[in-house]
């Protein structure tokens, strides 16, 4: 989720100055067909996808490494729109309950409950906010407030700036569950549960009709590399107890599937983690949702990172009319 989604995040806090106004702007502008996803980092990543003649997305390019090599790289950033992506150690999600005010001031009532909650100066703060679905009428409206400290976001555009890379608007990695959900076909009027590996964590959400529901982020259990089984294990309870926890919680929506995205796991870990997933899991490739050549897709099939930032950018080209979801192939329940 992050601070460029569209539908699912409305754009920044309103009263930040130029050019931060469009910092959590959501999706690229009419006739854009092409949106870069750029994370800063000690390794550096950005992966390009764009609209084919023929409608389907393409990840036409992906680079890691130092921001002067993702710069050399100039088909990465051509005719395309720019967003940096932040990782979750860079923001702050918090769920409050919907304060009193029309939605356009949203983003600035939350600000200083995330400041106080967070012991930060809330004038330092770059802030939107998500109002939730009411998926449970025992529990007041709410809203997901998400948070970046400006020198952080500020920084990054500065040094990608120093480069040549103009960054256009900001996202953060909990973005890429949406776009992975936007890349499925239409469905029913089910909720899902979507999880993907980002980081050094696990960014898992609850998400119905394109829209954020719940939002959480969990950290990896650490391996024992004595007993693998055993690893795989305590993974999937991990995940368990959370999509628990959302199906619970939404008393008036019916959860009924996992799409999870686990591409740093050996196949036979995928695969067991998603035989004690909870529902009915499907695993997500990238691979069946755009068109990549062979290298893309070695590289996407071992980057979780990588694909993340694939779903961010694919995400903000549905958003604006560029592309429409695909009809993915997914590798159902049992499938190898």
């Amino acid at each position: 989720m992050a601070f460029a989604l569209r539908s699912a995040f409305p754009s920044l806090w309103r009263g930040t100055p130029r050019p931060w106004a469009r910092w959590l702007s959501s999706s690229p502008p009419p006739g854009a067909h092409a949106v870069t996803a750029v994370q800063v980092g000690d390794t550096c990543r950005a992966v390009r996808v764009q609209v084919q003649p023929n409608g389907r997305l393409q990840l036409a390019g992906m680079a890691e490494g130092t921001l002067a090599d993702l710069a050399r790289d100039k088909l990465l950033f051509d005719a395309s729109q720019a967003v940096l992506v932040l990782g979750a150690e860079e923001r702050h999600l918090m769920t409050l309950d919907k304060p009193e005010v029309p939605d356009a001031e949203l983003a600035m009532a939350v600000r200083w409950p995330l400041g106080e909650a967070l012991e930060i100066d809330a004038q330092q703060l770059l802030v939107t906010a998500l109002t939730l679905p009411r998926i449970n009428e025992a529990l007041r409206p709410q809203v997901l407030a998400v948070a970046c400290r400006q020198t952080v976001a500020q920084g990054h555009v500065a040094r990608l700036a120093a480069v040549g890379v103009k960054i256009r608007s900001i996202d953060v990695s909990d973005s890429a569950l949406r776009g992975m959900a936007l890349l499925q076909p239409a469905g029913d009027n089910d909720g899902c549960v979507v999880l993907a590996f980002i980081g050094a964590g696990i960014s898992i959400g609850l998400l119905w009709q394109g829209r954020f529901c719940a939002l959480r982020t969990l950290a990896l259990p650490v391996r024992q590399p004595r007993d693998e089984a055993e690893f795989e294990e305590h993974l999937a309870l991990h995940i368990q107890r959370t999509a628990d926890h959302f199906e619970r919680q939404a008393i008036q929506l019916s959860v009924r599937r996992v799409l999870a995205s686990m591409p740093s796991l050996p196949p036979a870990a995928r695969e067991s983690v998603r035989l004690a997933l909870p529902l009915s899991a499907q695993l997500f490739d990238l691979s069946t949702v755009m068109d990549m050549d062979p290298a893309t897709q070695a590289a996407c099939n071992s980057g979780n990172d990588l694909n993340a930032l694939a779903c961010v950018a694919a995400g903000r080209l549905i958003d604006s009319g560029a592309a429409t979801p695909p009809s993915a192939v997914l590798m159902e329940a049992g499938a190898s």
